[in-house]
């Protein structure tokens, strides 16, 4: 494995290592991997940036919308801190 994958190779299962080796995702099986519903993960993939339109074919890149995610929590988190 590369990278410092080998670190959580226990608590990866095969959907996480399938999805690792992808780096455009549909709408559908983005949903379906980080547990949103289509519509939620639609607006945030758009508010991301990480949508690509190639003809009627719609991609989502997975590394700028884990990039957001990463953010949002990270602004979750400060902002949890701020209030205690």
């Amino acid at each position: 494995m590369s990278g410092n994958l080998w670190m959580f190779s226990d608590m990866l299962d095969d959907e996480d290592i399938e999805m690792l080796k992808r780096d455009f995702i549909t709408y559908y099986q983005g949903a379906d991997y980080y547990g949103l519903g289509l519509k939620v993960f639609t607006r945030m993939a758009r508010e991301a940036g990480a949508v690509y339109k190639i003809g009627k074919k719609v991609l989502i890149r997975r590394s700028i919308f884990e990039e957001y995610l990463r953010q949002l929590y990270r602004k979750e988190k400060t902002q949890q801190n701020s209030n205690e």
